[in-house]
């Protein structure tokens, strides 16, 4: 395009240009039709005026690039949208998608009056029988929630529970937080209460309280639209909240999740409180520690570490010296207390639970790793040393997590002063694992610092593990 573009071009060039659209190459006509759009002026009114006249490719290719172009621009959009109306309802149902997609970008920047709102209603309606892919589905529905309201419900309803068979598919995910957002804001508590529990008693009592003055078939239509709602349906959705980045607006259908009949709608619906805690009380969650369900309580157990240490670090520390609780329970309790970065309370553990050394060594491994660095060390080695042959792995996976590749002087230390023999071996077999986890320039300069003796004594603790042939080449 370096051509100097003199004076606007005329309606008639402009027709002449559209109509001209069909000599094109199919590999160059995306870029023709940019072209057209670029010259400003009359020239997308006069495409889109054209655009039911062009044979199906070349309208499928036009309305894509319609689309791209109100994406970036809505607000040039904002004079056309008439014709935008006119074009959808008259191009081929293919590209329907894309000008409705367009549309609904160009209504969401504008002031649109009650009027114009209702026009787009029915096509808005229209749109979300249709078979569009989910992304441009989602704006559909934004559309239909400016345009017409509570009348697109059970439609939405039926969508998400389509979307939600693939719900690992992006578009889809969004969908649903879209739809979601939507259903929320034209249907209230009730309506997504529903969506986790369509059977909860109180929710639909809500929902005919507070459409008295609906048209009831609508009613009708959205209770039969829940229906098609299931227990897997309930999961994904509050998975969906969980990884949302506004979930606070859906307390009531965690709440709702919370008291389900299906466990794992109960464990979902725990997951997704974490993330909401600042609108949930910790009663809500310590209510969940008597559970029935196993997975219940654990997610619970976890969710409490999502507050802050006032609210519940003495209820979890509780929880973890809790001798009836199962070691599942217990050891949750203590990475929450972690989550909360609550040292105090882990340490405190490390030293009390005399009943549980399991849960000793964990509660002192976690504390470790809240400390400076050179502490939590120092710490872990004494501990790593010291507990009994069968806690052994558990202290040293935190003391590996602990150690840095520099850190192998302080293990040669600890060998040069281990009291006895048992000790000894446990630290050369962990020398073993060190020197073969934290391999590197680093660990290579590391051991140049080391005195010849400590040098000769670790090549003799831990050989250095020969490269297999295939590398010696690299």
């Amino acid at each position: 395009m370096n051509k100097k573009v003199k004076k606007p071009h005329s309606v008639a060039e402009l027709r002449r240009m559209v109509a001209n659209l069909e000599t094109i190459p199919e590999k160059r006509l995306a870029g023709a039709v940019c072209d057209i759009i670029d010259l400003g002026g009359y020239s997308m009114a006069v495409m889109l005026e054209k655009l039911s006249t062009l044979t199906v490719p070349v309208q499928m290719v036009a309305a894509r690039k319609i689309e791209d172009f109100l994406y970036f621009h809505p607000e040039k959009g904002a004079k056309l949208l008439d014709r935008l109306l006119v074009a959808m309802r008259d191009v081929d149902i293919s590209c329907r998608p894309s000008l409705l997609a367009a549309l609904a970008d160009v209504s969401g920047c504008l002031e649109m009056d009650h009027l114009t709102m209702g026009k787009l209603a029915p096509d808005a309606l229209d749109a979300l029988d249709s078979n569009m892919d989910f992304a441009r589905m989602a704006k559909a529905v934004e559309l239909v929630v400016r345009a017409s309201g509570v009348a697109g419900i059970p439609a939405i309803i039926r969508l998400m529970v389509k979307s939600s068979e693939k719900p690992d598919d992006y578009a889809n995910y969004q969908f649903m937080e879209t739809a979601l957002m939507a259903l929320k804001r034209l249907g209230g508590e009730p309506v997504i209460r529903l969506l986790i529990n369509p059977s909860s008693a109180d929710a639909i009592r809500q929902l005919r309280m507070e459409w008295r003055s609906v048209d009831q078939q609508l009613l009708q239509d959205t209770l039969s639209a829940l229906r098609q709602v299931d227990v897997g349906f309930a999961q994904i959705l509050l998975k969906v909240i969980d990884l949302s980045d506004f979930n606070l607006p859906f307390a009531a259908m965690i709440k709702e999740g919370v008291s389900h009949n299906d466990k794992w709608v109960r464990q979902a619906a725990a997951a997704s409180m974490q993330k909401a805690s600042e609108t949930l009380s910790p009663e809500a969650v310590t209510r969940m520690l008597n559970d029935e369900s196993a997975e219940v309580r654990l997610m619970a157990v976890t969710s409490l570490g999502g507050f802050t240490q006032e609210q519940t670090g003495a209820m979890l520390e509780e929880l973890a010296a809790r001798q009836g609780d199962s070691l599942e329970i217990r050891l949750n309790a203590l990475y929450a207390l972690f989550a909360q970065k609550n040292r105090a309370a882990l340490e405190n553990l490390a030293g009390t639970s005399s009943d549980n050394l399991r849960i000793a060594v964990n509660a002192q491994g976690l504390a470790a790793m809240l400390m400076p660095r050179e502490d939590g060390a120092k710490k872990m080695l004494k501990t790593f040393v010291e507990t009994g042959s069968d806690l052994v792995l558990e202290a040293g996976h935190y003391l590996l997590e602990i150690l840095e590749p520099e850190d192998i002087e302080i293990l040669i230390t600890a060998h040069a002063s281990a009291v006895n023999e048992t000790q000894r071996e446990r630290l050369i077999d962990f020398l073993r694992v060190f020197v073969a986890k934290k391999a590197g320039p680093r660990l290579d300069q590391a051991r140049g610092r080391l005195s010849e003796a400590e040098q000769k004594a670790l090549a003799i603790l831990a050989p250095a593990q020969p490269l297999p042939a295939a590398l010696h080449h690299h």
